[in-house]
C-alpha cells in the first residue's frame, strides 16, 4: 500500500529520528582510522559495502541517517587513497536493473563514475569480475566505451567452485587475474552494486601483492546487515529484502560464535568467503599481518552503526515500511517482466518476521514518524 512508486535513490522525510547520525559518524571514523593503522607496512584494500556517495536505504531505515555519511567520514579521515570500481560482467550482460526508472545498466554506471569523479576529485580504476568463456566477448563493448573514457580497465575472471575450489588461491584463480596497479596505501573498493565482487577483488589484489613481497591487509566497511542487531530486527530484515534479487541472506556468523561465543549476523556470502581469508592469511601473509587476527567475518568488518540507533521503535517501524516498498518494487520489476515471482513469496517471509518483532516489543505499527 505504501511505496509502489519507489525508487532506488529514494527518501523519506521523517518527523522523528531514531539514529544519531553525528555519533555514527565519529564513532565508524575513529574505528577506520584504527584499523587502517593496523597495516602501516603494506597496503589496506578497504571494501565499501552499500552505497557509498549516498546511501538513501539507510537514510530510509534508519530515521536520522546523513545519506552522505560514508564521504563525510573519509573527507574527515583525511587520508589519501585510491579508488578501485568494481563491475559484475553477468550485470553488463543480463542489462541488471539498478533504477525503477528505466535506464541501462552502463549508463548508470556511467553515472555514477562521473558522480565518484565530482565528488572525490579521483577517477576510480575499473575491475570487471566474474569473466567466463561465455561472456567475455559479449562485454567488449562494454570495455571499449570505458576506455574511451580513459578508465583504466583490469579483468578477473570466474573461478569454477569459488569460493571452495583450492584454486583460488593459485596461478590457475586469482594469478590469471590483472593486477591493479595503485599508488596510496589505502585502496578503496567500491562497487555498481551488490555482488559486484568487491571483496574478491580485495583478495584476489592481496594474493597477488604476496608474491612479489607486498605485505597487504583486507577490512570490510559495511553498514548492514547490523552485526549487533538480532537476526529477525526488521533493519537486518530490510537489508535481506533488499538483496533477494541477487539471493542473498542472514545468517548467523558461526565463525564468531564459536570463537567468542557472542551472536553476530553478516550474510551468506561473506561467511561462504572467509574461508578464502583464512588461507590467504596462513599460506601467504607474515605472521604479524592483522588479517591474521580474524577469527571471524565480523572481525573483519568496521561497523559502529548499530551504536548510533537512539530509538529502536523508529527505526524497526521504518524498516518494516521499507520492507513494503521493496516488496512494490519487485511486483513493479515482475510486471515488466524481470523479476521472478519467488521474490515477493520471499519478501511477505520477511514482512512477517519483522510485524513479529514489532509485535513483541510492543510497537505501534502505525505512529507517525
Amino acid at each position: 500500500m505504501y511505496y509502489n512508486s519507489m525508487n532506488s535513490t529514494d527518501v523519506v522525510p521523517y518527523k522523528k529520528t531514531g539514529f544519531d547520525s553525528n555519533k555514527y559518524i565519529e564513532l565508524q571514523s575513529n574505528a577506520i582510522k584504527e584499523r587502517v593503522g593496523k597495516f602501516h607496512k603494506g597496503k589496506l584494500y578497504l571494501e565499501i559495502g552499500g552505497k557509498f556517495l549516498f546511501d538513501p536505504h539507510a537514510q530510509r531505515v534508519l530515521p536520522g541517517f546523513n545519506p552522505y555519511s560514508k564521504v563525510l567520514i573519509f573527507k574527515h579521515l583525511d587520508i589519501n587513497f585510491d579508488l578501485i570500481f568494481c563491475i559484475n560482467a553477468k550485470d553488463i550482460v543480463g542489462n541488471r536493473m539498478l533504477s525503477n526508472k528505466w535506464i541501462s545498466y552502463m549508463d548508470y554506471v556511467l553515472q555514477m563514475l562521473k558522480d565518484f569523479e565530482d565528488t572525490l576529485g579521483k577517477k576510480p580504476q575499473i575491475s570487471i569480475n566474474l569473466i567466463s568463456k561465455e561472456n567475455e566477448s559479449l562485454i567488449e563493448e562494454a570495455i571499449k566505451r570505458l576506455e574511451k573514457l580513459d578508465y583504466k580497465i583490469s579483468k578477473r575472471y570466474q573461478i569454477e567452485g569459488y569460493p571452495k575450489s583450492n584454486k583460488v588461491l593459485s596461478k590457475q584463480g586469482y594469478g590469471t587475474d590483472d593486477y591493479i596497479h595503485t599508488e596510496s596505501n589505502l585502496v578503496l573498493v567500491v562497487g555498481a552494486a551488490s555482488n559486484s565482487g568487491k571483496m574478491s577483488t580485495c583478495l584476489g589484489q592481496i594474493y597477488l601483492d604476496s608474491l612479489n613481497g607486498k605485505d597487504s591487509g583486507y577490512a570490510k566497511y559495511e553498514t548492514f546487515p547490523i552485526w549487533n542487531l538480532e537476526l529477525n530486527h526488521p533493519i537486518n530484515l530490510a537489508y535481506e529484502a533488499a538483496t533477494i534479487d541477487i539471493g542473498d541472506y542472514n545468517v548467523i556468523d558461526a565463525y564468531h560464535k564459536d570463537s567468542y561465543g557472542i551472536d553476530a549476523v553478516n550474510y551468506n556470502r561473506d561467511v561462504d568467503a572467509f574461508v578464502i581469508v583464512e588461507e590467504l592469511a596462513w599460506q601467504f601473509l607474515p605472521e604479524d599481518n592483522f588479517v591474521r587476527s580474524y577469527k571471524s567475518p565480523t572481525d573483519m568488518g568496521i561497523s559502529k552503526a548499530g551504536f548510533a540507533i537512539t530509538d529502536d521503535s523508529v527505526v524497526s517501524i521504518a524498516a518494516y515500511r521499507e520492507i513494503l516498498r521493496r516488496k512494490g518494487w519487485y511486483e513493479q520489476m515482475i510486471a515488466r517482466g524481470e523479476g521472478d515471482a519467488v521474490w515477493i513469496k520471499k519478501i511477505e517471509k520477511l514482512e512477517v518476521k519483522a510485524m513479529k518483532y514489532i509485535d513483541d516489543k510492543g510497537y505501534d505499527i502505525n505512529i507517525e514518524i
